[in-house]
């Protein structure tokens, strides 16, 4: 492993730059990560900036004090995306795919009840959450 720890006056990480980057404390990734990760100062990661190769994922993510990404920026398989969220489930996601520009809201359950979506030539879509059409 390859890094550069930037530390505090106490001595702890609190930014770390690795190609590859470890995993954060108590959990394991997926993928190997490349980048910068973000400590808190009891060096439990808080966010990150990983590039994750293997799945076509550029981002910058804050976790919540659970240990999940709460709030994601970034490219997925080069369509930008935004994520939000809550209790490990995805409850807001902005995104552009294909040149369809679209806002997926979720319930606690991760199932969506409103999608807004625009495409490329400007037709606009608004499903809700039984899959009825809500507009033209």
């Amino acid at each position: 492993m390859r890094e550069l720890n930037i530390v505090d006056e106490h001595g702890q990480a609190r930014i770390r730059i690795g190609a590859p980057l470890p995993d954060p404390k108590g959990l394991k990734r997926a993928v190997t990560a490349y980048g910068i990760q973000f400590m808190d100062s009891s060096g439990k990661e808080v966010g990150g900036l990983g590039m994750l190769e293997p799945v076509g994922i550029n981002g910058l993510c804050f976790d919540s004090d659970e240990g999940y990404e709460a709030m994601c920026i970034g490219l997925i398989k080069g369509q930008p995306n935004i994520t939000f969220r809550q209790d490990w489930k995805e409850r807001i996601v902005l995104g552009v795919d294909k040149g369809v520009a679209s806002i997926v809201i979720n319930d606690a359950q991760e199932k969506p009840q409103l999608r807004l979506e625009v495409d490329k030539d400007g037709k606009t879509r608004v499903v809700g959450a039984n899959g009825e059409r809500l507009s033209q």
